[in-house]
């Protein structure tokens, strides 16, 4: 079995949900009003991609009338002739250019990558980083009048010689100091933050 089977979604469904339940309340519920909207609370939908091979990139796209709200992972890691892992999940992250999809990327094996597609969900407006080298903060701010949903990161790991990652990927959250932000960090390598911010 590969060393990383499976990563949890970036931003689990109930949370993306009730964000979008609430940017369209009213007044203050009532209990049966809130049972109301527990009951229509729609479930996701979720999009898996093919396997990607060998270092390429795999992408996972909500269909028309859902918008994306997180993603994750399945990878199988690439091992030295010890068994020990020599790989690394690069990329796992919203893309920047192709609306409500999910990209994921390893260093050397195989991905396959999961879109969190939520129905009448609104399409999120990606904010990219700039690349941050030497395992610097990448941050990525949503815009004034968005409000942050998830984020991803991608990176670029430090490797020895025979092309083993020797690095791994130290921060990939939302920031407790910088409001609406996402943020990233490599241990040695680059990073570069993406932000999915909805009005």
């Amino acid at each position: 079995m590969p060393v990383l089977t499976r990563a949890t979604v970036v931003l689990s469904a109930a949370a993306a949900i009730a964000f979008s339940l609430a940017a369209h309340a009213g007044p203050a519920p009532t209990a049966r009003t809130e049972l109301a909207a527990e009951a229509a609370t729609p479930t996701p939908k979720i999009v898996a991609s093919g396997w990607a091979e060998d270092h390429k990139v795999a992408s996972a796209t909500c269909p028309a009338g859902t918008g994306l709200v997180g993603g994750g992972f399945d990878s199988h890691n690439t091992r030295n002739r010890a068994d020990q892992n020599t790989d690394s999940v690069e990329e796992s992250a919203p893309s920047a250019t192709k609306p409500n999809t999910w990209l994921v990327q390893l260093s050397n094996g195989d991905a396959k990558s999961f879109a969190m597609c939520v129905p009448g969900a609104p399409t999120p407006k990606i904010v990219a980083s700039e690349w941050v080298a030497d395992g610097g903060w990448a941050y990525a701010t949503c815009p004034k009048g968005t409000a942050l949903i998830g984020g991803g990161t991608d990176s670029t790991p430090s490797k020895n010689g025979p092309g083993a990652v020797t690095d791994a990927q130290q921060v990939n959250a939302p920031s407790d100091k910088k409001a609406n932000t996402w943020m990233a960090q490599m241990m040695n390598g680059s990073s570069k933050a993406f932000a999915m911010c909805v009005k």
